[in-house]
């Protein structure tokens, strides 16, 4: 297999905005306004920080199914499945969403782990017909999400979107661009990813904007992320923890074939040996839903029933409330909705478990 020299370096695909947003693309409302948006009617970001591997060849879906943890050689074009590399221990390597494109196997992955994603199917590739390209400097993407996102796609570019289903993919010319839409739903919060040329995307997003989409910063991002409980890797998934602890299980189908890691996580799931989980969290001190004076950091310690159950991984404060959530990978016996968890040192401020997200369902 070949893997270019394209995966590394920056991504000048992305748009990106400066540290004092200037012009009209980046005339970001309140936050509290970008995350109702989101929530109520349609918003959009940039997420041209996640990796777009592009695979050719007769063998990419055979060589995926039988890398990672879900069914993927039977996807047809338009079809797309979220899956996950493991290692030897059934430690994450990456969660990467998988769309069969017609021609092409589009493969992404979260921020960062681009390299780290074809290095791995690199590495376990021998005979097949398989060429990796990344797509990072030459693409852009840009999530549109919210209840009212697929109207605002399908009023821009004249094109139904009602049959497109889950991580399924369809292709739309939006301005005379070849347009790449991936549904992509954030928790219960429908979301699409358009992956369209580095040189149309500004002249996108500012028709986008211009139909009354509102720009979303990376503060309201993080926020609509925690509230709905997925994990990010570097914080809740990654070579420290396995799919079942980040509430992936969704993404792994018991009865396919074998993959690197499937005996131990088989093992956990079986056995029920699985030891930690995903928890989504509402923030108090003294009872009142804020961050606290400082209190509240990534990494601090939960205490339940006299002992440290594990440690928060992510939070922020939901724009335009007073309520705070966060998210953190917490003993399995501690992991039940209602639980109070302490923070260690602070008899006064409390965490509450609210779910056990599970990214792709039950």
């Amino acid at each position: 297999m070949e893997t270019p020299s394209a995966f590394s370096g920056p991504r000048p695909g992305s748009l990106a905005p400066p540290a004092e947003p200037t012009g009209r693309r980046f005339a970001f409302p309140d936050a509290g306004a970008q995350f109702r948006a989101a929530r109520e009617a349609t918003a959009i970001y940039d997420a041209s920080s996640l990796g777009r591997i592009r695979a050719t060849g007769a063998d990419v879906l055979d060589l995926l199914n039988r890398l990672s943890t879900n069914k993927v050689d039977h996807l047809a074009p338009g079809q797309g499945a979220p899956t996950i590399l493991t290692n030897e221990k059934g430690r994450v390597i990456d969660l990467v969403r998988v769309f069969n494109c017609g021609g092409y196997v589009l493969m992404l992955t979260s921020a960062g782990a681009e390299a780290k994603v074809a290095e791995w199917v690199d590495k376990y590739t021998i005979m097949e017909d398989s060429v990796l390209e990344s797509l990072a400097s030459s693409t852009a993407l840009i999530t549109v999400a919210g209840p009212e996102a697929r109207g605002s796609l399908e009023a821009l570019s004249g094109a139904s979107l009602k049959d497109v289903g889950t991580c399924q993919c369809e292709r739309l010319s939006i301005d005379g661009l070849d347009v790449l839409v991936m549904r992509m739903d954030l928790g219960d919060l429908p979301s699409w990813q358009l992956m369209l040329p580095s040189e149309g995307a500004e002249q996108t997003w500012d028709a986008l904007v211009e139909a009354g989409v509102v720009p979303v910063d990376a503060g309201a991002q993080e926020a609509l992320r925690i509230d709905a409980g997925i994990p990010l890797y570097g914080r809740e998934m990654g070579d420290g923890v396995n799919p079942l602890e980040a509430g992936l299980i969704g993404a792994i189908d018991f009865a396919k074939g074998c993959y690197i890691g499937q005996e131990v996580i088989a093992r956990l799931d079986t056995y029920d040996k699985v030891q930690r989980a995903l928890a989504r969290l509402e923030l108090f001190v003294d009872g009142q839903w804020q961050e606290g004076d400082g209190r509240w950091q990534e990494g601090v310690e939960l205490v339940w029933d006299g002992r440290a159950v594990g440690r928060l991984t992510s939070f922020a404060r939901l724009p335009g409330s007073d309520r705070s959530v966060g998210l953190a990978l917490i003993r399995t016996s501690a992991a039940e909705v209602g639980n109070r968890l302490t923070l260690a040192g602070s008899g006064q401020a409390y965490a509450e478990v609210t779910a056990i997200p599970r990214l792709f369902g039950p």
